[in-house]
Parts: C-alpha cells; structure tokens; sequence
C-alpha cells in the first residue's frame, strides 16, 4: 500500500536513443502527482503549441513520481531546458528525426516502498517476489486501467453496443462529481441534440480510453480462465515470440510446450478489434463464449463512436526483473523493471497475502 509519491517511483527505459538531429526534440521529464496529459497541457501551455503536437511513449501513474520523455517539434533543445513548470522538472533535451509514439517504449522500471509492514514480512515478500521473476507475472491489466470510479470498463461496453443513453450516466456520474465542463456541455447538448451527437461531443481521447478499458476488461476476464498456469499452451493459441512480439498460430501445443517452458514464448489473450489474429478451436471458442455472455458481437468492434478499434494479442504473463527486496523505515522497498505495457499494481496484487 502505498501513501506518499515517494513510494512509488516509476521510470521509463526507452526504446532508443535520440539521433541529437532533426527536427523534433525528445526530452525527459520528472513529474510529481501529474497524469501524462496534466504534464502535457501544462509544458503545452508554456510552450504555446497544441497539446497534440506533444508525443508520449506511455501513461504514466498521477500519484509517482515519475520519469519519462516526451517530445515536440519545432521548439530547440535549449528552449525546452529554460521550462519552469510547476511539479515538473526537465532532466535533458535532445534533438531528433521523428515524433515520439505510443508503444515507443522498451521498459518501466520502478521503486516501490510498501508501508507499515511487519519485520518478519520482508522474508515472506522476498520469498514470493523471487517466485514472481522465476515463474510469471499475469499480465492482465491492473486496477488504473479502469477509471478512478472502476467504471471505466462500463462506459465502453455501453459506447460498443451503442447505448448512448447508459453511456452518457456513466459519463455524467464522473463528470458531474469533478464540476468539469464536460459535465456542463453534456447537460447543456440533451436538451436538443441527440444522444449520439451528444456522445460525439466527448473528447475523442477520452472515448478511447473508454472503449480500451473494455477491451481490457475482456482481456482480463480471459486471463483468469486461463489460470493458474499462463504458460500452458493450447492447440489454436496464439502464442507471442517474447524477443519480439511477433505472433504465430499454435497447431502442436506438445511440440511448442518446451519454448513456453523456456520463456520463448506464450499464449495470448485477445484485444479484441476488427484486425484481431484470431485462434482456433478450443480457444476460440472460449473467447467467442466471453462475448456472447457480454451479449457483443465481433463486428461491433469496428467503428465505435468516431473510434476504430483493430485488436491485437497480448501476453497472458510477463517475466520481471528482480533488482531488490530491501526493508526499510516502516516498511519495504522493492525495485523492478517490467516490459512496456504491464502494471506494477499487479505485482502488489501478487503480494495481498504476504
């Protein structure tokens, strides 16, 4: 459990170095109690560009201290280093060829502090975290992934299945609670607009984030069906290549057996979109069972609210590296890096017990 940003220290690992020529610039920040997009719109602000020129690799927790780089275009290195932003602090700026993308993004590595623990629980925390880095951690999506409210998940169904009703309470209910003006545009549209006009009005970004969340909900309700072992492979899984993401279909789950068993490779959960690979017998016919519960069809994945939704695959574990398990004033500290993608809140769940 964690109570200050200072116990929880996230910092990005990129995917590579800037070239130091071009015309963008790739500079790392350090923020305290900011999301990503606080960061952005406040750097934007000073900067006087629109916030969508500002490239990310990947969100970043608000209640960190994290580190992670961004980028611009047209605003020199020695520009971005003069910034005083408040909560934010520039560690380096430098030039490069092309925007910073999400996904552009190798590893997180992070140092949290677990507090008013007991003294015999470091041995029983350690115990379990080097079970965790020799074996798997499940990579399903952690607890943030869904809204401050859990609901983001509930949005999303309701935008698929094109209940702009339900979705716009949901919307409202969170909106609402923070007097945002979003809540006030919502109120003002339905007494004359439609409900899908109304929809339209919420910020694109944020219609994504719901429909991902959904989709990450499905993920995750695969993942607990696979348990408890995520290496296991299945005829018709699509497994995924660690060393390079790339995905194949499974035909002899005995003869591919020994590469899970290496870590080579794992069995995938769905992301379900259009352009999603799909898998074959028993596989898929349990993700075929997941949607027709939740009473979604495939095509509806398409195009959902002004959000085209392809799909991919996505590891149902993930291997971390274990640096430290340290006990410290009130508690423990551990530190370890996680690929691109995974969540840290995953790992604490792993602990609950200890």
């Amino acid at each position: 459990m964690r109570f200050e940003p200072e116990d929880f220290i996230v910092e990005e690992i990129p995917l590579y170095e800037p070239s130091r020529s071009g015309t963008h610039t790739f500079f790392a920040i350090r923020k305290r109690s900011l999301t990503t997009y606080e960061a952005i719109n406040r750097i934007a602000r000073e900067l006087h560009v629109n916030h969508k020129s500002i490239g990310y690799a990947g969100l970043k927790d608000k209640h960190a201290i994290t580190t992670q780089v961004l980028s611009v275009e047209g605003i020199p290195p020695e520009q971005i280093l003069k910034l005083k932003v408040p909560q934010i602090q520039i560690l380096w700026a430098e030039r490069h060829s092309h925007k910073l993308r999400v996904g552009h993004l190798k590893a997180n590595r992070f140092e949290i502090t677990l507090r008013y623990t007991s003294p015999h629980t470091l041995l029983d925390v350690e115990k379990k975290m080097v079970q965790l880095s020799t074996a798997s951690v499940p990579n399903r999506y952690g607890e943030q992934r869904f809204g401050n409210k859990q609901d983001s998940h509930l949005i999303g169904k309701a935008l698929l299945n094109k209940d702009w009703e339900r979705a716009l309470e949901y919307v409202l209910d969170t909106e609402t609670a923070q007097f945002t003006d979003l809540a006030k545009q919502i109120k003002g549209m339905r007494k004359h607009d439609t409900l899908e006009k109304v929809v339209a009005c919420i910020p694109h970004r944020k219609r994504r984030l719901y429909l991902s969340a959904y989709q990450a909900y499905l993920f995750n309700r695969i993942l607990e069906k696979r348990l408890p072992d995520l290496g296991q492979l299945l005829d018709g899984d699509i497994a995924i290549k660690h060393r390079n993401g790339a995905p194949f279909l499974v035909e002899n789950a005995e003869i591919e057996q020994p590469r899970a068993d290496a870590f080579e490779i794992s069995p995938s959960g769905p992301i379900f979109g259009y352009k999603m690979r799909q898998p074959t017998g028993k596989v898929l016919e349990m993700e075929q069972e997941l949607l027709s519960a939740e009473g979604v069809k495939p095509e509806s994945f398409r195009k959902v609210a002004g959000v085209r939704l392809p799909g991919t695959r996505r590891p149902l574990r993930i291997q971390m590296d274990l640096h430290q398990v340290k006990a410290v004033d009130n508690g423990v500290r551990l530190s370890f890096t996680l690929p691109a993608g995974s969540y840290a809140t995953v790992v604490l769940e792993e602990l609950r017990y200890c």
